[in-house]
């Protein structure tokens, strides 16, 4: 009886280790794609800077779109295709999800560097290892901080281009879009409080948070106020935007020490 139960046991730490493993190397993989992709766009936009390379940075830009978007739009595809066929499996790197945000990635850079690159030069080293920091929270930590490292990741950035910029139009669109993130997290929490933290929309099923003892008051109130600061940044413009901003990113970082000491 005792050797069943240390058989058991040595079996639970074997696939604890080679989950560990796994999530250890797929986030480097992540990692070093992002690198790659930086290395790749920023050789790529600083032959706009030369005029012996301009015209062919952007016969390559063009190409790197075309390719982008067939990805872009086969990876979906395939996405679709593995969750109608209920053969999609999460766990595995190598699956149309991975792919499309990948592709997806790669063509909002191509169309950036394509109509401003030297604002890609800004955006884009910032939104690509967000994306990978993102991923590692992803397979690391408890569902609710993902979906909250997300939506205030967005609502971040959103508050970052409304103090950079001083065009009323993007602000406004800027400020409209962040408000919309909050309503649809705020949906998406109450919809999935009813099926144990599930979403479910047609093919799509998704976990949006493991715990079942999150107060509902907790969440309103963070999205809520979110949405004020979004708006209290379009109204009040730099360089008050950008406090706000860093209030946004203080949240995230207590929200990141909290939930590492739940993970521990």
């Amino acid at each position: 009886m005792l050797k069943n139960e240390q058989i058991r046991k040595s079996d639970r730490e074997a696939i604890k280790r080679n989950s560990e493993d796994y999530i250890a190397n797929r986030v480097m993989v992540v990692f070093a794609l992002a690198i790659v992709m930086l290395w790749g766009l920023t050789y790529l936009w600083n032959a706009y800077d030369v005029a012996g390379t301009f015209f062919a940075a952007i016969k390559a830009n063009n190409i790197l779109i075309g390719v982008s978007v067939l990805g872009l739009a086969g990876s979906i595809a395939w996405s679709v295709h593995d969750m109608k066929k209920g053969t999609f499996k999460k766990e595995s790197f190598f699956n149309g999800v991975m792919f499309s945000f990948f592709f997806f990635v790669l063509t909002c850079s191509s169309l950036l560097i394509k109509y401003n690159y030297i604002i890609a030069k800004r955006v884009l080293y910032v939104l690509i290892p967000g994306i990978a920091i993102l991923h590692l929270v992803y397979c690391s930590y408890q569902r609710e901080f993902f979906s909250l490292a997300m939506t205030h990741s967005a609502i971040a950035y959103i508050i970052w281009i409304i103090a950079k910029t001083s065009n009323p139009k993007l602000d406004l669109l800027m400020t409209v879009a962040g408000i919309v993130i909050c309503g649809v997290a705020l949906i998406a929490f109450f919809a999935a409080k009813k099926t144990k933290g599930r979403l479910k929309l047609g093919i799509i099923n998704m976990k949006v948070f493991d715990s079942r003892d999150i107060c509902p008051i907790k969440v309103s109130l963070i999205y809520g106020l979110s949405a004020v600061l979004i708006a209290a940044a379009y109204i009040l413009g730099a360089p008050y935007a950008y406090y706000i901003l860093y209030a946004v990113i203080g949240f995230l970082a207590v929200s990141a020490v909290y939930f590492t000491v739940k993970l521990i």
